[in-house]
């Protein structure tokens, strides 16, 4: 070949290849362009209409400049055009720009997922990647409830960690509760029912009734029959914890996943907790569904003890909330027995209990305007429907809680004059708070809210921590803003990340981590 042909040959090979790779970019951009076009932007003006209207999607809660989001972004796009002939919808929320939808949801950290379906939302519990948001919603959409028979029984049964099968007619009022519950806990366990009596009748089961099969413990649990949603959610709460199980931090977290209080039994020897658990088994078998009652070494955990307020006193018991972050302590001048304990537990079933609070004693304004709030006075100061009250919780170690303190120094300055705003700081390490109310609950220090004069409306703050973003989001949410004030911010507040220290939530069963992460 002609050297004058090679180059002619090279050429079109080039361009060629050129045009190829050119190609493959634009079809690699439109492929991208069709997947971000699939995900759904809510906002403020279709946000109602669009969750309303939904049989099963997906909602991420986001902000632009969350590297976690970013990373996750075409993931996300491409699991949306797949899903799509599924029916499955998935969308998003700026909470930059739709903080209004966030503060309904309580959206403490980006990315959070949720799943819609049939307007109600729950935790999206799948990792966030591509074919696990596929493979999650997917399953989403079979059935919660599986139909056993005694042929698939044995299988059944022993597929699951926890498994939940209902003996009912096909068509009652048992079933539709199972199937209620089933849709609201379906990714923690297995559910099936049957409508075979004879298999009831062979399982030891009455009919109608419901059994729980799990792979520890006592291996069955029975309950009666129950149209009961609250019961039964119960009921299959309780069994996911070992009865009269050993607390450790191990198990603690299991505990937790329980969702309900639980009955922290304090030893100090191998003998005590022999002659406590004995005592008290058919008290912990009792109460199951309400309390679960647990062992816990006060050799090794008396750090938690002290958290709660024991003394040093064993054996000693004390139920503790954990969703309502509230604990009750059995007077520890009293024995722990069957009797005592009972009536320590049927109390506080029928609200006759008050909780315990740890509290500093001292109380009022510091010098520069900023008040020393502690548990005892919580009530009396926060809920003052004249006053708007900000307040901050945080902890003596919380190095972001240092960074701000001069800014939330000259904030207390800026507000001291006006009678009816108070700028509050709370030592969360030594004190609790008295108040089950979710926007009062936090995920680390430092953590602000604003609760609102006359309504008590709880506003938490999320912007960036100066003196003007302070003063910025007061003035835009208080009702009581101090209107002389000369120092006016200009603008919104910083939208950049904010981060904070989290806390350990089972202190004395885990280290303290400190961790940090994007809001």
């Amino acid at each position: 070949m002609k050297l004058d042909s090679l180059r002619v040959v090279r050429t079109m090979t080039a361009v060629t290849l050129a045009f190829t790779g050119l190609a493959a970019i634009v079809s690699a951009a439109d492929a991208a362009k069709t997947a971000q076009a699939a995900v759904i932007n809510l906002n403020s003006k279709n946000y109602k209409a669009w969750t309303a209207t939904r049989g099963l999607a997906l909602v991420e809660f986001y902000a632009p400049w969350c590297s976690y989001c970013q990373a996750m972004a075409p993931g996300y796009e491409s699991a949306a055009a797949e899903l799509k002939d599924d029916g499955v919808a998935l969308a998003k929320v700026d909470c930059t720009k739709e903080s209004e939808i966030c503060d309904i949801h309580n959206i403490e950290g980006y990315p959070t997922l949720k799943v819609i379906e049939n307007g109600v939302f729950a935790a999206y519990n799948g990792t966030r990647q591509q074919n696990s948001i596929v493979e999650y919603m997917r399953k989403r959409k079979l059935p919660a409830v599986e139909e056993v028979t005694s042929k698939t029984f044995d299988k059944f049964t022993g597929s699951g960690h926890i498994v939940v099968v209902g003996f009912f007619a096909e068509k009652s009022a048992e079933l539709e509760t199972l199937k209620t519950v089933a849709n609201e806990l379906r990714d923690e366990y297995t559910f099936g029912y049957t409508t075979d009596k004879t298999l009831a009748t062979k399982q030891g089961v009455a009919f109608p009734g419901l059994a729980i099969y799990k792979d520890f413990d006592t291996r069955k649990d029975e309950f009666e029959a129950t149209t009961n949603v609250s019961l039964l959610r119960a009921s299959v709460r309780s069994s996911s914890v070992p009865l009269m199980g050993e607390l450790s931090a191990q198990t603690f977290v299991t505990y937790v996943r329980a969702g309900i209080p639980i009955g922290l039994v304090f030893y100090d020897s191998a003998e005590s907790r022999k002659e406590l658990e004995s005592e008290l088994l058919s008290l912990a078998t009792r109460y199951r569904r309400w309390v679960s009652m647990a062992l816990v070494d006060a050799n090794v955990y008396r750090k938690h003890a002290k958290s709660i307020n024991l003394k040093e006193k064993w054996p000693a018991f004390a139920i503790q909330d954990i969703n309502k972050q509230f604990k009750y302590i059995h007077p520890q001048d009293k024995p722990l027995t069957k009797d005592t304990v009972g009536d320590f537990v049927a109390d506080f079933f029928n609200d006759k209990l008050e909780p315990d609070y740890k509290t500093q004693v001292i109380f009022g304004p510091n010098d520069d305007g900023v008040y020393n709030l502690v548990a005892s006075k919580f009530k009396e100061v926060v809920f003052d429907k004249s006053k708007d009250v900000l307040i901050e919780f945080y902890a003596p170690w919380c190095i972001y809680c240092k960074r701000m303190a001069e800014a939330y120094t000259e904030l207390g300055e800026t507000f001291k004059e006006n009678k009816n705003m108070v700028i509050a700081k709370m030592d969360a390490t030594e004190n609790d708070i008295p108040s089950s109310d979710p926007g009062l609950q936090f995920p680390g220090f430092p953590t602000i809210v604003l609760v609102r004069a006359g309504d008590n409306r709880i506003v938490r703050y999320k912007g960036n921590r100066t003196h003007k973003s302070f003063v910025a989001f007061i003035k835009d949410h208080a009702v009581h803003s101090d209107d002389h004030a000369e120092i006016v911010a200009e603008g919104a507040a910083d939208e950049k990340p904010v981060y904070f220290e989290a806390p350990s939530h089972a202190v004395g069963f885990t280290p303290k981590e400190t961790r940090h992460i994007e809001l």
